[in-house]
């Protein structure tokens, strides 16, 4: 997946200079341990920020004030609650109950 987003970004963007950085990045932290890699969400991030930054439909003041106020946790919330409603459909057809993480294995943070 991260692979289709790099690929992606490189033919359709002009400029990836974050996916670039963060690409280097990857390149220093495999070094020290082979599974610190730019994940997809990771990838997903930096493309979005590329994005912003280089399509022209946005100065860099309306660039920077969408990245500051969150809006990639707003794509990030939107993949992980169509995850969650493959799930839910999963367990309705094969006609389990809802899953319950054990709640001795849980720590609050208070």
């Amino acid at each position: 997946r991260v692979t289709i987003v790099i690929d992606f970004c490189k033919k359709h963007f002009k400029s990836t200079k974050i996916l670039d950085y963060a690409l280097e990045v990857e390149k220093v932290t495999t070094r020290k341990k082979s599974n610190l890699i730019l994940n997809v969400d990771g990838a997903i991030g930096v493309a979005f920020v590329d994005f912003l930054r280089s399509c022209g439909l946005f100065s860099a003041e309306e660039a920077q004030e969408y990245i500051e106020m969150g809006a990639l946790n707003g794509l990030f919330v939107l993949g992980r609650s169509m995850g969650f409603i493959g799930h839910h459909l999963d367990q309705k057809r094969l006609k389990q109950g809802l899953y319950r993480h054990p709640t001795d294995d849980i720590a609050y943070m208070v």
